[in-house]
C-alpha cells in the first residue's frame, strides 16, 4: 500500500509581536508545518500562503467641512512617510465624512460628503508623497459618510468619523 501524502495551502494567520513599529511578513510564524494525519498512512504538509494585510498606521482627524492639516497630523504622516520610505510597502489612504451637513444642504449630503471625503484623501495622499513616499506605492480611496467609526450620537462620536486612515499593506 502506497503512502499518501496531500499539500495543502493554509493561511497561517501570525500573532507576532516583531517588536517593530509594524508586525511584518518576517515574523518567524511563517514556516511550513506537518500536521500528522489521524490515519497513519497520510501526512499532509501544511505551507503558509502568502497573505497580505492591511495595518493600521495613522489616523488623522478633520474639522467639520475641512481638508487641513495641523502642526500634529503633519508629525503623524512624517512618521509614517521615514517608515515606508525605509520599508517600501503600498499605503491605502481612505478618506470618510460624518453624516453631518448644514440643514439648508441636507438635499445635497451624499454629494457634500463625498467631494469632503475625497478632499481629505488626496490631501493626505499628497502629503505623503511630498514627504518622500513614492506615489506609486499610495493609493487613495473616499467612503463618504459609508463607514462610520462610531455612531453620530454627540457632537465627540461625530468628531471621530471625519477622519482619514492610512494602513500598510504586508
Amino acid at each position: 500500500m502506497k503512502k499518501s501524502v496531500f499539500v495543502l495551502a493554509a493561511l497561517m494567520l501570525s500573532a507576532c509581536s516583531g517588536g517593530g513599529l509594524f508586525d511584518g511578513p518576517d515574523c518567524d510564524c511563517h514556516k511550513p508545518v506537518v500536521v500528522h494525519h489521524p490515519c497513519p498512512q497520510r501526512i499532509i504538509y501544511v505551507q503558509p500562503v502568502a497573505q497580505k494585510s492591511l495595518h493600521l498606521a495613522g489616523v488623522v482627524y478633520f474639522a467639520n467641512a475641512s481638508d487641513y492639516l495641523n502642526e500634529g497630523d503633519k508629525a503623524e504622516l512624517a512618521r509614517i512617510a521615514r517608515y515606508v520610505k525605509a520599508n517600501p510597502v503600498p499605503v491605502k489612504v481612505m478618506g470618510h465624512a460624518s453624516h453631518k451637513v448644514l440643514k439648508e444642504a441636507w438635499n445635497r449630503k451624499d454629494a457634500i460628503n463625498m467631494d469632503i471625503s475625497k478632499k481629505r484623501t488626496q490631501k493626505v495622499a499628497n502629503t505623503l508623497a511630498s514627504m518622500g513616499v513614492s506615489p506609486s506605492l499610495i493609493s487613495a480611496t473616499a467612503y463618504s459618510d459609508s463607514r462610520p467609526a462610531e455612531v453620530e450620537i454627540d457632537a465627540k462620536s461625530e468628531a471621530l468619523n471625519r477622519r482619514v486612515e492610512i494602513y500598510l499593506e504586508y
